[in-house]
C-alpha cells in the first residue's frame, strides 16, 4: 500500500501548494530526504524501509518530515503506507536545541542509546545537524517527529562558523605608509587566500545565514565562512571586489556611513579613501553593507570615542546609521564596533536600535549560543601561510 499526497491545496493557477498535515507512516522503500543546505538543494538523510515517522506537509506533491529545526522532501519514489493505530497528532516536542554535530561520514540514526537497536535512518556527510541533549556518550535528536539517538564517535561537535574579517587592501608596490599595519593586506596575500579557501572546499555565507544559523533555523553544511570588511574603503572595490566575483564569494562591508561618497577622487594609495555610493550599488548583491556606525568611529586620547559615549548617544548615532544606508540596503541588521570596541552600553544601544547582531575584533568563531552582541572574528593576516590559515579556521 502506498498512501495517496493527501490535503494538497490548488493555488489560482493550478499548481499545488503547502497544505499542513500530520500523518504517521511507515517507509516501505528506501527513502531518500533533500533539503536546502547553505543555499543548496542536495540529498540530506535516508530513511530505511520499514521505520515509522510523521509526515509534516505536502509541497509540489512532496511530502515532507522533520529534519532538524525545520523540514526535508521526501523523493518521489519514497513509497510509504498507514502506521497502524497511529493517531494523526503528532507527539510534541518542546526540548530547545543544544548546539549542531558535524557529520563527516554516513551517520547512523538510532532508536535507542544502544549501538544494537534499530537503525532508523542515515545522515548523509558534511551537515551540520541539531542535538537536543547530551548523555553517556550519545546525542539525542529529533527527526522525522521522533527522539532518536547518534553514537557520540560517529560525529563531531560544531566548533562554530569563522567570520573573516579585512579592513584595507594594496598592491605590495603601492604600500609605502601601511606596511606595517596588520589590517593591511596585501592584494597578493588576498587572492591566495581566496584560492586556498576555495580549493578546501569552504563556501561563502551572509551574515543573513549566521543569524540563522545562531536561531538554528536553517540547515548548514560543514566548511562555510562569512568575509567582513570594516569601514568601506575604496580599496575593497579596487580590489577585493574582482577577487570575489573570480571565487563566486560573497561579503558584508561594514560602512562607516558618514562617510560615504558621492563623487570619485582620484586613486591615492598613500591615502585611506572611501568608496563612493555609484561603488558600492555596483557591488551589490555580491556584497552586502551593513553598520559600522555613523560618527562614533574616532579616537579621543587614544581611546575609541564610543566607550566615552551614554547610551542615549550611541543609540542616535547607530539609528542615524540605519537610516542612511538603507537607500542601499532595506535590511540592516548588524553591527561592527568601531576599533572591537564595546561596553555593555554599547551592546544595549545596539539592541534598542534593532540590530540583532553584533561584531567585536575579539578572535575567534562564531558559536550557537554566543552573546548575539559580542561576537568574535578571525583575521587572516598577509604573513600567514596555508597551514597557519586553515589550523585557525579548524581550531
Amino acid at each position: 500500500m502506498t498512501i495517496p499526497l493527501f490535503g494538497l491545496a490548488m493555488s489560482s493557477d493550478g499548481t499545488l501548494t503547502k497544505t499542513e498535515i500530520k500523518q504517521a507512516v511507515i517507509t516501505q522503500t528506501h527513502c531518500l530526504l533533500s533539503a536546502v543546505v547553505s543555499g543548496k538543494q542536495q540529498v540530506v538523510a535516508e530513511i530505511l524501509p520499514g521505520q515509522s515517522v510523521w509526515l509534516n506537509s505536502v509541497l509540489k506533491g512532496q511530502n515532507s518530515t522533520q529534519f532538524g529545526q525545520g523540514a526535508a522532501m521526501l523523493a518521489p519514489s519514497c513509497h510509504v503506507g498507514a502506521a497502524p493505530g497511529k493517531s494523526n497528532a503528532m507527539p510534541e516536542e518542546h526540548t530547545p536545541m543544544q548546539g549542531y554535530l558535524v557529520t563527516k561520514d554516513n551517520v547512523r540514526l538510532y532508536a535507542d542509546s544502544r549501538r544494537d537497536s534499530a537503525v532508523v535512518a542515515e545522515l548523509k556527510p558534511h551537515l551540520r545537524y541539531p542535538f537536543v541533549a547530551e548523555q553517556d556518550g550519545w546525542y539525542k535528536v529529533r527527526f522525522g517527529g521522533k527522539t532518536l539517538f547518534i553514537a557520540a564517535p560517529d560525529v563531531e561537535k560544531d566548533r562554530g562558523i569563522a567570520v573573516l574579517t579585512y579592513h584595507h587592501l594594496l598592491k605590495n608596490a603601492e604600500n609605502r605608509y601601511f606596511r606595517q599595519t596588520s589590517t593591511t593586506t596585501s592584494v597578493t596575500a588576498f587572492e591566495q587566500q581566496m584560492a586556498l579557501l576555495k580549493q578546501q572546499g569552504y563556501r561563502t555565507i551572509s551574515l543573513y545565514d549566521i543569524e540563522n544559523y545562531l536561531n538554528g533555523s536553517a540547515h548548514f553544511s560543514d566548511k562555510l565562512i562569512s568575509i567582513t570588511f570594516d569601514d568601506g574603503l575604496e580599496s575593497v572595490y579596487r580590489y577585493a571586489f574582482p577577487i570575489l566575483k573570480k571565487y563566486r564569494f560573497n561579503a558584508t562591508i561594514f560602512v562607516i556611513s558618514s562617510r560615504m561618497k558621492y563623487t570619485l577622487a582620484p586613486w591615492d594609495p598613500n591615502q585611506l579613501q572611501f568608496i563612493t555610493r555609484t561603488q558600492y550599488q555596483q557591488m551589490q548583491p555580491l556584497v552586502d553593507l551593513q553598520s559600522h556606525t555613523h560618527f562614533l568611529h574616532r579616537l579621543l586620547k587614544k581611546q575609541p570615542i564610543m566607550l566615552r559615549r551614554s547610551l542615549h548617544n550611541m543609540l542616535v548615532d547607530f539609528q542615524r546609521s540605519i537610516q542612511v544606508l538603507h537607500e542601499f540596503n532595506p535590511k540592516v541588521r548588524y553591527l561592527a564596533y568601531p576599533y572591537g570596541s564595546y561596553t555593555s552600553l554599547a551592546k544595549k544601544a545596539a539592541e534598542q536600535a534593532g540590530f540583532q547582531l553584533a561584531f567585536s575584533t575579539q578572535i575567534g568563531k562564531v558559536n550557537f549560543g554566543d552573546d548575539r552582541y559580542q561576537l568574535k572574528r578571525i583575521y587572516l593576516l598577509k604573513e600567514d601561510n596555508p597551514q597557519q590559515i586553515l589550523q585557525k579556521l579548524a581550531q
